[in-house]
Protein backbone atom coordinates (compact mmCIF):
# COMPACT_ATOMS: atom_id res chain seq x y z
CA UNK A 1 0.00 0.00 0.00
CA UNK A 2 1.24 3.44 -1.02
CA UNK A 3 2.26 5.09 2.44
CA UNK A 4 -0.17 8.03 2.65
CA UNK A 5 -3.01 5.33 2.13
CA UNK A 6 -1.80 3.74 4.83
CA UNK A 7 -1.04 6.83 6.76
CA UNK A 8 -4.41 7.99 6.25
CA UNK A 9 -6.20 4.93 7.20
CA UNK A 10 -3.99 4.68 10.43
CA UNK A 11 -4.87 7.46 11.59
CA UNK A 12 -8.40 7.45 11.12
CA UNK A 13 -8.23 3.76 12.71
CA UNK A 14 -7.90 5.61 16.24
CA UNK A 15 -11.11 7.09 16.10
CA UNK A 16 -13.53 4.72 14.04
CA UNK A 17 -16.41 2.42 14.90
CA UNK A 18 -17.27 -0.49 13.18
CA UNK A 19 -18.82 0.57 10.41
CA UNK A 20 -18.22 -0.05 6.48
CA UNK A 21 -18.78 -3.47 5.51
CA UNK A 22 -16.85 -5.62 2.99
CA UNK A 23 -16.55 -8.94 1.65
CA UNK A 24 -13.56 -9.64 2.58
CA UNK A 25 -13.38 -12.21 6.00
CA UNK A 26 -13.44 -9.69 8.55
CA UNK A 27 -13.80 -5.42 8.47
CA UNK A 28 -10.75 -4.85 10.32
CA UNK A 29 -8.35 -6.81 8.47
CA UNK A 30 -9.92 -5.23 5.06
CA UNK A 31 -9.36 -2.06 6.52
CA UNK A 32 -5.81 -2.06 6.16
CA UNK A 33 -5.27 -4.31 3.22
CA UNK A 34 -4.06 -3.26 -0.49
CA UNK A 35 -7.84 -3.55 -1.75
CA UNK A 36 -7.24 -0.03 -4.08
CA UNK A 37 -6.53 0.64 -7.58
CA UNK A 38 -4.50 3.83 -8.56
CA UNK A 39 -6.17 7.04 -7.88
CA UNK A 40 -7.74 8.24 -10.37
CA UNK A 41 -8.73 4.68 -12.33
CA UNK A 42 -11.71 2.28 -11.90
CA UNK A 43 -13.22 0.53 -10.74
CA UNK A 44 -11.94 1.70 -6.93
CA UNK A 45 -11.31 -1.66 -5.54
CA UNK A 46 -8.37 -4.48 -7.31
CA UNK A 47 -10.25 -7.43 -8.76
CA UNK A 48 -11.98 -10.11 -7.04
CA UNK A 49 -11.85 -7.31 -4.33
CA UNK A 50 -15.48 -5.42 -2.97
CA UNK A 51 -16.38 -3.01 -0.04
CA UNK A 52 -19.38 -1.13 0.70
CA UNK A 53 -20.27 1.90 3.17
CA UNK A 54 -24.04 3.13 4.39
CA UNK A 55 -25.73 6.25 3.01
CA UNK A 56 -28.33 8.23 4.66
CA UNK A 57 -30.58 9.79 1.98
CA UNK A 58 -33.42 11.76 1.33
CA UNK A 59 -35.72 10.63 -2.17
CA UNK A 60 -35.30 13.18 -4.73
CA UNK A 61 -38.48 13.71 -7.25
CA UNK A 62 -39.16 11.16 -9.42
CA UNK A 63 -36.58 8.65 -7.47
CA UNK A 64 -38.79 6.05 -5.31
CA UNK A 65 -35.66 4.34 -4.37
CA UNK A 66 -31.53 4.30 -5.12
CA UNK A 67 -31.38 0.66 -4.52
CA UNK A 68 -29.30 -0.89 -7.67
CA UNK A 69 -31.82 -3.72 -8.93
CA UNK A 70 -34.16 -0.50 -9.66
CA UNK A 71 -32.22 2.60 -10.11
CA UNK A 72 -29.78 2.46 -12.95
CA UNK A 73 -27.66 5.02 -12.04
CA UNK A 74 -26.53 3.47 -8.81
CA UNK A 75 -25.95 0.24 -10.70
CA UNK A 76 -23.79 1.90 -13.12
CA UNK A 77 -21.64 3.19 -10.48
CA UNK A 78 -21.43 -0.45 -8.74
CA UNK A 79 -20.60 -1.73 -11.89
CA UNK A 80 -17.88 1.42 -12.48
CA UNK A 81 -16.39 1.49 -8.99
CA UNK A 82 -16.58 -2.13 -7.18
CA UNK A 83 -18.23 -0.62 -4.43
CA UNK A 84 -22.18 -1.23 -3.13
CA UNK A 85 -24.15 1.39 -1.05
CA UNK A 86 -26.60 0.19 1.73
CA UNK A 87 -29.05 3.24 1.75
CA UNK A 88 -30.78 4.31 4.32
CA UNK A 89 -33.94 5.96 1.76
CA UNK A 90 -36.16 8.97 3.75
CA UNK A 91 -38.46 10.82 2.52
CA UNK A 92 -37.77 15.00 2.09
CA UNK A 93 -40.35 15.83 4.16
CA UNK A 94 -39.39 13.64 7.28
CA UNK A 95 -35.49 13.68 6.72
CA UNK A 96 -34.83 16.53 9.00
CA UNK A 97 -36.39 14.62 11.94
CA UNK A 98 -35.23 11.37 10.85
CA UNK A 99 -31.67 12.54 10.86
CA UNK A 100 -32.13 13.85 14.31
CA UNK A 101 -32.85 10.80 15.78
CA UNK A 102 -30.48 8.82 13.61
CA UNK A 103 -27.12 10.85 15.72
CA UNK A 104 -29.15 10.83 18.53
CA UNK A 105 -28.95 7.71 18.80
CA UNK A 106 -25.27 7.27 18.06
CA UNK A 107 -26.28 4.73 15.14
CA UNK A 108 -25.94 6.64 12.13
CA UNK A 109 -24.53 5.71 8.68
CA UNK A 110 -20.83 6.13 7.43
CA UNK A 111 -22.27 8.45 4.63
CA UNK A 112 -24.37 11.21 5.22
CA UNK A 113 -26.15 13.15 2.34
CA UNK A 114 -27.83 16.07 1.24
CA UNK A 115 -29.12 17.59 5.02
CA UNK A 116 -28.05 21.00 4.25
CA UNK A 117 -26.62 20.94 7.16
CA UNK A 118 -25.20 24.77 8.28
CA UNK A 119 -21.75 25.69 9.32
CA UNK A 120 -22.46 25.61 13.48
CA UNK A 121 -23.57 22.05 12.65
CA UNK A 122 -20.45 21.03 10.91
CA UNK A 123 -18.39 22.38 13.11
CA UNK A 124 -20.20 21.35 16.10
CA UNK A 125 -20.54 17.53 15.17
CA UNK A 126 -16.61 17.80 13.33
CA UNK A 127 -15.40 19.22 17.01
CA UNK A 128 -16.91 16.31 18.95
CA UNK A 129 -15.10 13.96 16.33
CA UNK A 130 -18.22 12.24 14.75
CA UNK A 131 -17.58 14.00 11.34
CA UNK A 132 -14.48 13.57 9.86
CA UNK A 133 -12.03 16.17 8.56
CA UNK A 134 -12.28 16.23 4.85
CA UNK A 135 -8.65 18.13 3.56
CA UNK A 136 -6.63 15.60 3.44
CA UNK A 137 -9.31 12.84 2.04
CA UNK A 138 -9.84 15.15 -0.74
CA UNK A 139 -6.37 16.18 -1.33
CA UNK A 140 -4.99 12.65 -1.91
CA UNK A 141 -8.25 10.66 -2.74
CA UNK A 142 -10.23 13.29 -5.03
CA UNK A 143 -8.90 15.20 -7.80
CA UNK A 144 -12.00 16.65 -9.20
CA UNK A 145 -13.51 17.42 -5.94
CA UNK A 146 -10.04 19.31 -5.45
CA UNK A 147 -10.11 21.01 -8.30
CA UNK A 148 -12.95 22.29 -8.32
CA UNK A 149 -12.52 23.65 -4.92
CA UNK A 150 -9.72 25.55 -6.24
CA UNK A 151 -12.25 27.12 -8.84
CA UNK A 152 -14.33 28.40 -6.73
CA UNK A 153 -12.17 29.30 -3.72
CA UNK A 154 -15.19 31.17 -2.67
CA UNK A 155 -17.30 27.46 -2.11
CA UNK A 156 -13.77 26.40 -0.08
CA UNK A 157 -13.58 29.54 2.09
CA UNK A 158 -17.20 29.45 3.11
CA UNK A 159 -17.15 26.17 3.95
CA UNK A 160 -13.64 25.58 5.78
CA UNK A 161 -14.21 26.46 9.33
CA UNK A 162 -12.52 28.57 12.42
CA UNK A 163 -10.52 25.37 12.84
CA UNK A 164 -9.09 24.73 9.91
CA UNK A 165 -11.06 21.41 8.62
CA UNK A 166 -13.43 21.22 5.87
CA UNK A 167 -16.05 18.67 7.19
CA UNK A 168 -18.14 18.91 3.94
CA UNK A 169 -18.46 18.17 0.27
CA UNK A 170 -20.23 21.08 -0.94
CA UNK A 171 -22.43 20.61 -4.02
CA UNK A 172 -20.93 23.65 -6.58
CA UNK A 173 -22.52 25.95 -8.80
CA UNK A 174 -25.73 26.76 -10.20
CA UNK A 175 -27.70 28.30 -12.96
CA UNK A 176 -26.06 32.10 -13.69
CA UNK A 177 -29.30 33.18 -13.81
CA UNK A 178 -29.96 32.13 -9.86
CA UNK A 179 -27.10 34.24 -8.67
CA UNK A 180 -29.34 37.19 -9.25
CA UNK A 181 -32.58 36.03 -9.20
CA UNK A 182 -34.57 39.22 -7.79
CA UNK A 183 -35.50 40.63 -11.24
CA UNK A 184 -38.21 42.63 -12.11
CA UNK A 185 -40.65 41.67 -14.73
CA UNK A 186 -41.94 44.88 -16.76
CA UNK A 187 -44.59 44.86 -19.64
CA UNK A 188 -43.43 45.57 -22.87
CA UNK A 189 -46.21 45.51 -24.61
CA UNK A 190 -47.53 48.17 -22.27
CA UNK A 191 -44.59 50.18 -22.85
CA UNK A 192 -45.37 49.35 -27.07
CA UNK A 193 -48.80 50.82 -26.60
CA UNK A 194 -47.88 54.12 -25.06
CA UNK A 195 -45.11 54.34 -26.80
CA UNK A 196 -42.86 54.32 -23.90
CA UNK A 197 -38.99 53.29 -23.72
CA UNK A 198 -37.48 50.77 -20.99
CA UNK A 199 -36.98 52.48 -18.09
CA UNK A 200 -33.45 53.23 -17.31
CA UNK A 201 -33.40 55.29 -13.79
CA UNK A 202 -35.96 55.38 -10.69
CA UNK A 203 -37.48 58.65 -11.81
CA UNK A 204 -38.17 57.07 -15.44
CA UNK A 205 -39.72 53.66 -13.83
CA UNK A 206 -42.07 55.96 -11.76
CA UNK A 207 -42.89 58.04 -14.68
CA UNK A 208 -43.70 54.74 -16.67
CA UNK A 209 -46.17 53.32 -13.90
CA UNK A 210 -47.94 56.42 -13.56
CA UNK A 211 -48.46 56.44 -17.25
CA UNK A 212 -49.96 52.54 -17.01
CA UNK A 213 -52.15 53.83 -14.78
CA UNK A 214 -53.32 56.88 -16.39
CA UNK A 215 -53.53 55.70 -20.12
CA UNK A 216 -55.13 52.70 -20.59
CA UNK A 217 -51.92 50.82 -20.90
CA UNK A 218 -53.43 47.68 -22.11
CA UNK A 219 -55.80 49.33 -24.36
CA UNK A 220 -59.35 47.73 -23.60
CA UNK A 221 -61.10 50.93 -23.48
CA UNK A 222 -61.17 50.84 -19.59
CA UNK A 223 -58.71 53.32 -17.54
CA UNK A 224 -58.85 52.14 -14.41
CA UNK A 225 -58.11 48.13 -14.43
CA UNK A 226 -54.60 48.31 -14.88
CA UNK A 227 -52.47 47.19 -11.77
CA UNK A 228 -48.93 49.22 -12.56
CA UNK A 229 -46.87 47.37 -9.99
CA UNK A 230 -47.41 44.08 -7.45
CA UNK A 231 -45.96 41.86 -6.13
CA UNK A 232 -45.93 38.66 -3.21
CA UNK A 233 -43.10 37.92 -0.62
CA UNK A 234 -44.88 34.47 -0.80
CA UNK A 235 -44.08 34.31 -4.80
CA UNK A 236 -40.66 32.95 -5.76
CA UNK A 237 -38.59 36.69 -5.18
CA UNK A 238 -42.12 38.16 -6.13
CA UNK A 239 -41.17 41.20 -3.55
CA UNK A 240 -39.92 43.99 -5.53
CA UNK A 241 -38.28 45.24 -2.88
CA UNK A 242 -34.48 44.10 -3.62
CA UNK A 243 -34.91 44.72 -6.94
CA UNK A 244 -35.76 48.73 -6.18
CA UNK A 245 -33.52 48.84 -2.98
CA UNK A 246 -30.33 48.00 -4.97
CA UNK A 247 -30.70 51.61 -6.65
CA UNK A 248 -30.46 53.13 -3.35
CA UNK A 249 -28.25 51.05 -1.66
CA UNK A 250 -26.33 47.54 -2.04
CA UNK A 251 -28.38 45.24 -0.34
CA UNK A 252 -29.53 40.93 -0.40
CA UNK A 253 -31.81 39.39 1.34
CA UNK A 254 -29.01 36.15 1.42
CA UNK A 255 -27.05 37.90 3.95
CA UNK A 256 -29.98 39.39 6.30
CA UNK A 257 -29.11 42.46 5.06
CA UNK A 258 -26.17 42.63 6.72
CA UNK A 259 -23.27 44.82 4.65
CA UNK A 260 -19.39 45.21 4.97
CA UNK A 261 -17.80 48.47 5.23
CA UNK A 262 -14.47 49.53 3.85
CA UNK A 263 -12.69 48.87 7.05
CA UNK A 264 -14.50 45.93 7.80
CA UNK A 265 -16.94 46.74 9.96
CA UNK A 266 -20.90 45.32 9.93
CA UNK A 267 -24.10 47.37 9.51
CA UNK A 268 -27.81 47.01 8.73
CA UNK A 269 -28.70 48.27 5.35
CA UNK A 270 -32.90 48.80 7.36
CA UNK A 271 -31.37 51.89 9.43
CA UNK A 272 -29.69 53.54 6.79
CA UNK A 273 -30.09 57.06 5.26
CA UNK A 274 -30.13 55.18 2.16
CA UNK A 275 -33.28 53.02 2.86
CA UNK A 276 -34.37 55.96 4.50
CA UNK A 277 -35.11 57.14 0.48
CA UNK A 278 -35.79 54.10 -0.19
CA UNK A 279 -38.70 53.86 2.01
CA UNK A 280 -40.24 57.46 0.74
CA UNK A 281 -39.66 56.36 -2.74
CA UNK A 282 -42.12 53.67 -2.53
CA UNK A 283 -44.31 55.76 0.11
CA UNK A 284 -43.98 57.44 -3.10
CA UNK A 285 -45.79 55.13 -5.70
CA UNK A 286 -48.25 53.63 -2.82
CA UNK A 287 -49.76 57.21 -2.69
CA UNK A 288 -50.42 58.03 -6.03
CA UNK A 289 -51.98 54.19 -6.65
CA UNK A 290 -48.43 52.72 -8.47
CA UNK A 291 -47.97 50.43 -5.97
CA UNK A 292 -50.65 47.32 -5.49
CA UNK A 293 -52.30 47.55 -1.73
CA UNK A 294 -52.34 44.17 -1.61
CA UNK A 295 -48.26 44.28 -1.86
CA UNK A 296 -47.74 43.00 1.52
CA UNK A 297 -50.57 40.86 2.19
CA UNK A 298 -51.20 38.77 -1.22
CA UNK A 299 -49.92 35.07 -1.51
CA UNK A 300 -48.45 33.92 -4.65
CA UNK A 301 -52.12 32.80 -5.48
CA UNK A 302 -53.45 36.17 -6.22
CA UNK A 303 -50.11 37.47 -7.32
CA UNK A 304 -50.44 34.54 -10.58
CA UNK A 305 -54.41 35.20 -10.91
CA UNK A 306 -53.25 38.80 -11.64
CA UNK A 307 -51.08 37.95 -14.30
CA UNK A 308 -52.75 35.44 -15.63
CA UNK A 309 -56.03 37.33 -16.16
CA UNK A 310 -57.46 35.69 -18.67
CA UNK A 311 -59.27 38.31 -20.61
CA UNK A 312 -56.16 40.88 -21.39
CA UNK A 313 -53.13 41.49 -19.11
CA UNK A 314 -53.94 43.73 -16.04
CA UNK A 315 -50.61 43.83 -14.54
CA UNK A 316 -47.84 46.16 -15.57
CA UNK A 317 -44.76 45.02 -13.53
CA UNK A 318 -44.12 42.64 -10.70
CA UNK A 319 -40.83 41.60 -8.79
CA UNK A 320 -40.01 37.44 -9.27
CA UNK A 321 -37.36 35.17 -9.92
CA UNK A 322 -38.71 33.54 -12.79
CA UNK A 323 -42.19 34.85 -15.33
CA UNK A 324 -43.52 31.73 -13.91
CA UNK A 325 -44.95 34.44 -10.72
CA UNK A 326 -46.59 36.00 -13.42
CA UNK A 327 -48.12 32.80 -15.40
CA UNK A 328 -47.99 29.56 -16.33
CA UNK A 329 -44.65 29.02 -18.87
CA UNK A 330 -46.80 27.09 -21.24
CA UNK A 331 -49.10 30.09 -21.59
CA UNK A 332 -46.29 31.79 -24.12
CA UNK A 333 -48.78 34.21 -25.28
CA UNK A 334 -49.06 36.16 -21.82
CA UNK A 335 -45.63 35.69 -19.68
CA UNK A 336 -43.66 36.72 -23.53
CA UNK A 337 -45.35 40.33 -23.05
CA UNK A 338 -42.70 40.83 -20.14
CA UNK A 339 -39.60 41.10 -20.01
CA UNK A 340 -37.04 41.35 -16.96
CA UNK A 341 -35.95 44.83 -16.56
CA UNK A 342 -32.50 45.54 -16.34
CA UNK A 343 -31.27 47.32 -12.91
CA UNK A 344 -32.50 50.62 -12.01
CA UNK A 345 -30.02 53.87 -11.87
CA UNK A 346 -31.01 55.18 -8.92
CA UNK A 347 -31.12 59.17 -7.12
CA UNK A 348 -27.56 59.12 -6.27
CA UNK A 349 -26.42 56.61 -9.91
CA UNK A 350 -26.02 53.74 -8.24
CA UNK A 351 -27.10 50.36 -10.49
CA UNK A 352 -26.54 47.78 -8.43
CA UNK A 353 -28.28 44.38 -8.19
CA UNK A 354 -29.15 41.82 -5.19
CA UNK A 355 -26.78 39.15 -5.07
CA UNK A 356 -26.51 35.77 -4.01
CA UNK A 357 -23.15 34.01 -4.35
CA UNK A 358 -22.66 30.68 -5.04
CA UNK A 359 -21.31 29.85 -1.85
CA UNK A 360 -21.87 25.94 -2.48
CA UNK A 361 -24.33 23.78 -0.38
CA UNK A 362 -24.00 21.75 2.27
CA UNK A 363 -23.74 17.63 0.87
CA UNK A 364 -21.76 14.79 1.61
CA UNK A 365 -20.17 13.97 5.01
CA UNK A 366 -18.49 11.12 6.65
CA UNK A 367 -18.93 9.69 10.01
CA UNK A 368 -16.74 8.40 12.47
CA UNK A 369 -18.49 5.10 11.41
CA UNK A 370 -16.69 4.55 8.13
CA UNK A 371 -13.70 2.48 8.04
CA UNK A 372 -13.22 3.02 4.36
CA UNK A 373 -13.35 6.99 3.67
CA UNK A 374 -10.60 6.40 0.82
CA UNK A 375 -13.60 4.80 -1.30
CA UNK A 376 -16.22 6.85 -0.44
CA UNK A 377 -14.09 10.02 -1.26
CA UNK A 378 -12.97 8.07 -4.76
CA UNK A 379 -16.96 7.06 -5.50
CA UNK A 380 -18.19 10.71 -4.87
CA UNK A 381 -14.96 12.39 -6.64
CA UNK A 382 -16.87 10.75 -9.81
CA UNK A 383 -20.01 13.16 -9.25
CA UNK A 384 -17.32 16.37 -9.91
CA UNK A 385 -16.95 14.81 -13.41
CA UNK A 386 -18.87 15.96 -16.17
CA UNK A 387 -20.25 12.30 -17.22
CA UNK A 388 -20.89 12.42 -13.20
CA UNK A 389 -22.98 15.28 -12.90
CA UNK A 390 -25.06 14.60 -16.18
CA UNK A 391 -26.02 11.00 -15.08
CA UNK A 392 -26.60 11.44 -11.51
CA UNK A 393 -29.24 14.56 -13.08
CA UNK A 394 -30.60 12.83 -15.74
CA UNK A 395 -29.98 9.59 -16.26
CA UNK A 396 -28.43 8.29 -19.19
CA UNK A 397 -28.37 8.99 -22.99
CA UNK A 398 -31.56 8.13 -24.63
CA UNK A 399 -33.59 6.74 -21.92
CA UNK A 400 -35.84 9.32 -21.01
CA UNK A 401 -34.39 12.68 -19.90
CA UNK A 402 -32.13 14.06 -22.81
CA UNK A 403 -31.07 13.02 -26.75
CA UNK A 404 -28.34 14.50 -28.83
CA UNK A 405 -28.67 17.43 -30.05
CA UNK A 406 -30.49 17.13 -33.41
CA UNK A 407 -27.96 19.07 -35.94
CA UNK A 408 -28.48 22.79 -36.24
CA UNK A 409 -29.65 23.20 -32.18
CA UNK A 410 -28.40 25.93 -30.70
CA UNK A 411 -27.86 26.70 -27.09
CA UNK A 412 -28.39 29.76 -24.52
CA UNK A 413 -25.77 32.02 -26.04
CA UNK A 414 -26.76 31.08 -29.66
CA UNK A 415 -23.79 28.30 -30.68
CA UNK A 416 -24.24 24.59 -31.05
CA UNK A 417 -25.98 22.56 -28.51
CA UNK A 418 -24.79 19.47 -27.58
CA UNK A 419 -28.23 17.59 -25.96
CA UNK A 420 -31.65 18.35 -25.96
CA UNK A 421 -33.53 18.03 -22.76
CA UNK A 422 -36.81 15.98 -22.81
CA UNK A 423 -39.62 16.24 -19.93
CA UNK A 424 -39.32 12.95 -19.00
CA UNK A 425 -41.38 14.57 -15.17
CA UNK A 426 -43.40 11.13 -15.34
CA UNK A 427 -40.25 8.63 -15.36
CA UNK A 428 -39.22 7.59 -12.00
CA UNK A 429 -35.93 5.99 -11.19
CA UNK A 430 -33.99 6.87 -14.10
CA UNK A 431 -30.97 8.61 -12.20
CA UNK A 432 -30.70 10.12 -8.35
CA UNK A 433 -32.18 13.42 -9.73
CA UNK A 434 -28.94 15.62 -8.24
CA UNK A 435 -28.97 13.95 -5.02
CA UNK A 436 -25.27 13.93 -3.51
CA UNK A 437 -22.75 15.97 -3.86
CA UNK A 438 -22.33 17.43 -7.76
CA UNK A 439 -20.28 20.08 -9.89
CA UNK A 440 -22.75 22.56 -11.81
CA UNK A 441 -19.39 23.94 -13.55
CA UNK A 442 -19.14 26.65 -15.55
CA UNK A 443 -20.79 26.33 -19.05
CA UNK A 444 -23.13 23.39 -18.16
CA UNK A 445 -26.14 25.21 -19.08
CA UNK A 446 -24.78 25.73 -22.12
CA UNK A 447 -24.27 21.63 -23.25
CA UNK A 448 -28.54 22.26 -23.87
CA UNK A 449 -30.51 23.24 -26.74
CA UNK A 450 -32.99 26.06 -26.35
CA UNK A 451 -36.79 26.09 -27.76
CA UNK A 452 -37.28 28.43 -31.11
CA UNK A 453 -37.94 31.23 -30.91
CA UNK A 454 -35.44 31.20 -27.80
CA UNK A 455 -37.51 34.59 -26.76
CA UNK A 456 -40.20 31.38 -25.76
CA UNK A 457 -37.68 29.76 -23.94
CA UNK A 458 -37.80 30.87 -20.30
CA UNK A 459 -34.22 29.84 -19.68
CA UNK A 460 -32.76 31.76 -22.05
CA UNK A 461 -34.36 34.48 -20.99
CA UNK A 462 -33.12 34.50 -17.57
CA UNK A 463 -29.69 33.14 -18.24
CA UNK A 464 -29.50 36.40 -21.02
CA UNK A 465 -30.95 38.73 -18.58
CA UNK A 466 -28.78 37.36 -16.04
CA UNK A 467 -25.29 37.95 -17.80
CA UNK A 468 -25.92 40.65 -19.98
CA UNK A 469 -27.78 43.26 -17.27
CA UNK A 470 -27.76 41.48 -13.58
CA UNK A 471 -24.11 39.85 -12.68
CA UNK A 472 -22.48 42.99 -14.43
CA UNK A 473 -23.99 45.40 -11.32
CA UNK A 474 -24.23 42.71 -8.71
CA UNK A 475 -23.68 43.37 -5.16
CA UNK A 476 -19.80 43.67 -4.81
CA UNK A 477 -19.36 39.63 -1.97
CA UNK A 478 -16.86 41.79 -0.14
CA UNK A 479 -19.19 44.11 1.05
CA UNK A 480 -21.51 41.07 1.62
CA UNK A 481 -21.95 38.97 5.63
CA UNK A 482 -20.23 35.69 3.69
CA UNK A 483 -21.96 32.30 5.60
CA UNK A 484 -20.75 32.16 9.36
CA UNK A 485 -20.47 29.64 12.15
CA UNK A 486 -21.50 30.50 15.40
CA UNK A 487 -20.72 29.09 18.87
CA UNK A 488 -24.09 28.56 20.85
CA UNK A 489 -23.95 31.42 22.67
CA UNK A 490 -23.74 33.28 19.89
CA UNK A 491 -26.52 31.23 17.78
CA UNK A 492 -28.83 31.41 21.19
CA UNK A 493 -28.60 35.37 20.78
CA UNK A 494 -29.15 35.28 17.48
CA UNK A 495 -32.96 33.19 17.65
CA UNK A 496 -33.68 35.20 20.83
CA UNK A 497 -33.43 38.84 18.20
CA UNK A 498 -33.79 37.68 14.51
CA UNK A 499 -37.54 36.43 14.70
CA UNK A 500 -38.77 39.62 16.67
CA UNK A 501 -36.30 41.92 14.73
CA UNK A 502 -37.54 41.15 11.41
CA UNK A 503 -41.61 41.29 12.76
CA UNK A 504 -40.98 44.45 13.56
CA UNK A 505 -38.45 45.55 10.48
CA UNK A 506 -41.55 44.23 8.21
CA UNK A 507 -44.30 45.92 10.25
CA UNK A 508 -42.78 49.19 10.01
CA UNK A 509 -41.82 49.27 6.11
CA UNK A 510 -45.25 48.40 5.62
CA UNK A 511 -46.76 51.51 8.09
CA UNK A 512 -44.31 53.47 6.14
CA UNK A 513 -44.93 52.61 2.48
CA UNK A 514 -48.62 52.88 2.71
CA UNK A 515 -48.45 55.84 5.00
CA UNK A 516 -49.69 54.88 8.56
CA UNK A 517 -46.30 56.25 9.66
CA UNK A 518 -45.05 59.41 8.17
CA UNK A 519 -41.53 58.43 7.37
CA UNK A 520 -39.43 61.75 8.59
CA UNK A 521 -41.54 61.96 11.84
CA UNK A 522 -41.51 58.32 12.88
CA UNK A 523 -37.58 57.37 11.74
CA UNK A 524 -35.69 58.21 15.04
CA UNK A 525 -38.48 56.11 16.98
CA UNK A 526 -38.04 53.26 14.61
CA UNK A 527 -34.49 53.42 14.92
CA UNK A 528 -34.57 53.39 19.11
CA UNK A 529 -37.17 50.36 18.44
CA UNK A 530 -34.17 48.43 16.39
CA UNK A 531 -31.48 49.34 19.36
CA UNK A 532 -34.06 48.05 21.83
CA UNK A 533 -34.80 44.61 20.09
CA UNK A 534 -31.05 44.15 20.24
CA UNK A 535 -29.88 45.43 17.08
CA UNK A 536 -26.42 46.24 18.28
CA UNK A 537 -25.90 42.80 20.06
CA UNK A 538 -26.92 41.37 16.61
CA UNK A 539 -24.30 43.25 14.92
CA UNK A 540 -22.00 42.38 17.21
CA UNK A 541 -22.25 38.92 16.93
CA UNK A 542 -21.60 38.50 13.67
CA UNK A 543 -18.84 40.93 13.45
CA UNK A 544 -17.20 38.52 16.11
CA UNK A 545 -18.02 35.80 13.79
CA UNK A 546 -16.62 37.17 10.95
CA UNK A 547 -13.84 38.39 12.18
CA UNK A 548 -12.92 35.05 13.68
CA UNK A 549 -14.02 33.87 10.25
CA UNK A 550 -11.25 36.37 8.42
CA UNK A 551 -8.36 35.04 10.61
CA UNK A 552 -9.04 31.67 9.96
CA UNK A 553 -8.35 32.59 5.91
CA UNK A 554 -5.33 34.37 6.45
Amino acid sequence: MKLTKLLSLTLFATCLLAGCSSNSQNNSQNSNSDIYTEVGTYPIVKEGESTSFSVFAPLRPSVTTYDANTNPFTAYMEDLTGVTLDFTEVTSSDSKQKFNVMMTSGEYTDVILDMSLGLSELLLYGQQGIFLPLNDLIDQYAPNIKKALEENPIVKNTWTLEDGNLYVVPRIGSAAHSQTSYRMWLNQEWLDNLNLAVPKTTEEFYQVLKAFKEKDANGNGDPNDEIPLSGSIKAWNGDPMPFILNAFIPASPTTGYINIDENGKLYYVKSTDEFKEYLKYMNKLYSEGLLDEFIFSQGKDELLKLGSNPEIAILGATGGGSASVISNIANVDRWTQYIALPPLEGPTGLRSAANSPNYGMSSMVITNKCENPEAVMRYFDYMYTVDGRIFNTLGFLDEGRYILAPEGSINLINEPAKYTRLSGDQITDLSWNSMGPLYNWEGYELEFTVTQPAEHDIEYVLYNSAVNDYIPVAQDEATMLPKLAYNTDESRLIVDVVTNLNLYVDQAVAAFVTGQEDIESGWADYLAQLEKLGLSDYIAVNQSAYDRKMDSLK
